[in-house]
């Protein structure tokens, strides 16, 4: 045999043997990336809360009597959904550039308003001042999680610690409503524009979010992602001063934009609440305080995996919803049906290519979204 036939034999059998020889390589080849959490030092990890791409930890501080909670969700398995009442929400009028609500008295007993009218109102151009500020009525934490009864793990929003029947949110919103972005602009005092700002921005659609300071036409941008809040970095120290110990809720993304990171306690600065999520890996520029202090309440409740609020009544809260797998339409003019089975009627039509996120199986059929099935051998799973 020539020399020169041997060479791509040699190539091949190198080629080989760096797989087996290389735990990485072997990896990578063999088998898709396993989302495998650590855990932050000084914490335990709640063992009894399981849920798939969901891990859950706790810490005793010494001295002050709480809990401080920290969980960790792994964005390509989960989606995050804003959960609200199933009523229609008040519009309290248009909203300034910068997310304040221009109508400061609410009309509380227009409540004739359709929520495809509300929805109608709303817009999905660039223009800032294009959006309202919604009013929402306030329910138990219980009721949410019967409203999304799918949701692994929940949180509270941004919102204003009143005990009105209804609440504006304190800081902006954004949420995908059917093909409709929705912007809830919050109504914070003016003060607060003075003050270091950060937003999250989650992309549902590829399992990714980020934490940066915040731009309001970055904020909007339908394309940047499908959900997100507003908040303030973790340095504003607002009403309380940097060495109160109070409720503090603040969230943290990671480097890599995958993981999640949500820091609850009763108790801590905000030193400690910062201090938390770098521990766990996440630098001061990735993270967001989220409730400003004092509004956060945190526990855990057997046999679920859920973060509540138990002795507060609630605007909207957040919740991640377990996805199986993800895939793409193989085929065009894929039919998405109400129900899974030819019978039911069609919803609206795929082009081939376009991605879905699967949350149910059953009888051969995948349910992509709230009574949106597809027949399972039309997706191409990736």
């Amino acid at each position: 045999m020539k020399k020169s036939s041997l060479a791509p034999l040699f190539i091949l059998a190198f080629i080989v043997s760096s797989i087996f020889t290389n735990p990485t390589l072997a990896a990578a080849a063999t088998t898709k990336t396993t989302w495998r959490p650590t855990t932050p030092d000084g914490y335990t990890a709640i063992t009894w809360a399981k849920a798939p791409g969901v891990a859950s930890f706790f810490k005793a501080p010494d001295g002050n009597g709480s809990l401080d909670f920290l969980t960790k969700i792994y964005l390509p398995q989960n989606q995050i959904e804003f959960i609200t009442s199933s009523s229609t929400p008040l519009d309290w009028g248009l909203a300034s550039p910068d997310f304040i609500s221009n109508l400061i008295t609410a009309n509380l007993t227009n409540s004739n308003t359709t929520t495809s009218e509300l929805l109608a109102s709303s817009t999905t151009t660039t223009a800032a001042n294009d959006f309202h500020n919604f009013a929402f009525l306030r329910t138990v934490a219980e009721t949410n999680k019967q409203i999304a009864p799918g949701a692994k793990f929940i949180w509270s929003a941004p919102f204003f610690n009143v005990t009105l029947p209804t609440t504006d949110l304190s800081f902006a919103l954004k949420s995908l409503v059917g093909t409709t972005t929705l912007i809830t602009s919050g109504s914070r005092p003016i003060a607060d524009l003075a003050e270091e700002r950060r937003m999250l921005i989650i992309n549902n659609q590829t399992g990714q979010a980020l934490i940066e300071n915040f731009n309001s036409a970055t904020f909007i941008d339908a394309k940047t992602g499908d959900q997100a809040l507003e908040g303030f970095a973790p340095t504003v120290t607002r009403n309380e001063g940097t060495s109160v110990a109070t409720a503090r809720l603040f969230l943290g993304v990671s480097a890599n934009n995958s993981e999640l990171l949500i820091y609850c306690s009763q108790q801590a600065t905000i030193q400690e609440a910062s201090a938390a999520l770098t521990a766990a890996g996440i630098p001061p520029e990735h993270q967001l305080q989220a409730d400003g202090g004092g509004s956060a309440t945190c526990g855990y409740n057997l046999p679920g995996q859920f973060f509540v609020e138990p002795v507060r009544t609630l605007p909207l809260m957040m919740g991640a919803i377990t996805i199986l797998s993800r895939g793409t339409a193989n085929t065009n003019d894929l039919n998405v049906r109400r129900g899974p089975a030819t019978k039911y009627s069609i919803v609206t039509k795929l082009a081939k290519g376009t991605a879905v996120r699967v949350f149910e199986e059953k009888n051969g059929w995948y349910r992509i979204g709230i009574n949106q099935w597809v027949s399972k051998a039309l997706i191409k799973k990736s």
